[in-house]
């Protein structure tokens, strides 16, 4: 598995074409460093480090970014559970069992009043 680029592959199916990772590259676009300075991912080297760490460290990574977020109740059991082997049972996933939140307040709320964001804006269309 992995990033469509790490895989070789462009395209879909059997009939992609393989690439190189030079090739690759020179197909990627870089946005200039003011923008990149401001950016919640700052560069694809960074994106691949969040992705590694989501895959190979879900606990903990996903646990930072709940971090993040207001929780009315935090979650009642372990923050997350899963099975995908089904020579050990039923095949299930339970992220954060028993937690509520309000998800209007952690993404406008929570930004206008407590990160003093009201004058800036959210979301060109």
């Amino acid at each position: 598995m992995g990033l469509p680029e790490e895989r070789g592959r462009s395209g879909s199916g059997s009939g992609g074409r393989v690439e190189t990772a030079a090739q690759n590259r020179a197909r990627s676009w870089s946005p200039p460093p003011e923008i990149s300075r401001f950016a919640h991912v700052s560069s694809l080297q960074r994106y691949r480090e969040l992705h590694r760490r989501s895959v190979e460290e879900p606990r903990e990574f996903w646990g930072e970014i709940a971090k993040e977020f207001y929780w009315k109740t935090p979650c009642s059991g372990p923050f997350l559970q899963y099975n995908f082997d089904v020579t050990k049972g039923k095949i299930f996933i339970e992220w954060m069992k028993g937690a509520t939140t309000n998800i209007c307040y952690n993404v406008l709320d929570r930004n206008v009043h407590e990160k003093k964001l009201g004058d800036k804006v959210a979301f060109y269309w």
